[in-house]
């Protein structure tokens, strides 16, 4: 018989956290009409958003800090110059500048209410997180990256520092809020593997496999699915799958907390 490995609480979180602040694709960048105030040359917005689409973070808000001194009234800019600044971590500077895009424009406050709830959570403010998330949700019931972010969060507030068991009203919400994440977007990656950690801790793990699995057909190089799905196929005892899967999760060149782990779980494997 095979040995079947316990869940460890501690690669759950590893998975999750990195899905809350991992990268900029966390931020929502739909933009509004301008404001009839506005009258920023639609060029110098359009050059902005190219050098923030290219990761010329630094770029990007030169140009925008030129374009809000030109015209202070522009929500638009001052928006894209939020996620130049939050790329950049300058985040009391990304939050002044969200917050003016609201005051100008209030047509864009899921956007700037969500993209607020990921700059708490970078902060290590759940609270504020949560809230800002909630705010969204309350424009825009339907956005599923607000109630994955809202999910994620409540997932790592299910699991505070050295705990061994959940809490089971934080877990709850967070399956619940995945759920929904997933009615508006059936093929979210980042929502399947939310949910699918909650399914290997609850020792579904069959039910975690399939969902993993869907992730990687959306997404075949994400980290996050391919570290959760490894240890899905440990559990299930199906060793062959999980040393491959491991194996290309460790072929991404993960950050080293992540490669511990997952050589850790190898090393049992192998025993």
């Amino acid at each position: 018989m095979q040995k079947r490995l316990v869940v460890s609480v501690v690669a759950i979180v590893l998975v999750v956290g990195a899905l809350v602040s991992g990268g900029s694709w966390l931020l929502q960048r739909s933009a509004k009409t301008p404001t009839p105030e506005a009258s920023v040359i639609g060029g110098d917005i359009e050059a902005a958003q190219a050098q923030l689409d290219a990761g010329e973070f630094v770029a990007a808000k030169a140009t925008l800090e030129q374009l809000v001194a030109q015209n202070d009234k522009d929500a638009e800019a001052h928006f894209l110059l939020g996620l130049a600044c939050f790329n950049l971590q300058e985040y009391d500077k990304a939050r002044e500048s969200f917050n003016r895009s609201l005051a100008l424009d209030p047509g864009r406050g899921a956007a700037v209410h969500h993209n607020l709830g990921v700059l708490a959570y970078q902060l290590g403010d759940l609270t504020t997180a949560v809230a800002e998330f909630q705010a969204a949700l309350a424009i825009d019931a339907q956005d599923a990256d607000s109630h994955y972010q809202l999910g994620a969060t409540y997932l790592v507030l299910a699991f505070p520092a050295g705990a061994l068991q959940p809490d089971a009203d934080y877990l709850a919400k967070s399956q619940s809020e995945f759920e929904l994440a997933l009615q508006s977007a059936p093929n979210k990656p980042e929502a399947l593997v939310g949910l699918a950690n909650i399914h290997i801790f609850q020792n579904r793990v069959d039910e975690a496999i399939a969902l993993l699995e869907e992730a990687l057909e959306q997404s075949p190089d994400m980290r996050e699915a391919l570290f959760a799905l490894g240890r899905a196929y440990a559990v299930a005892g199906q060793n062959a799958q999980a040393r491959e899967t491991l194996q290309r999760f460790l072929d991404t060149n993960p950050p080293e907390v992540w490669a511990q782990e997952a050589q850790q779980l190898l090393g049992q494997l192998d025993q």
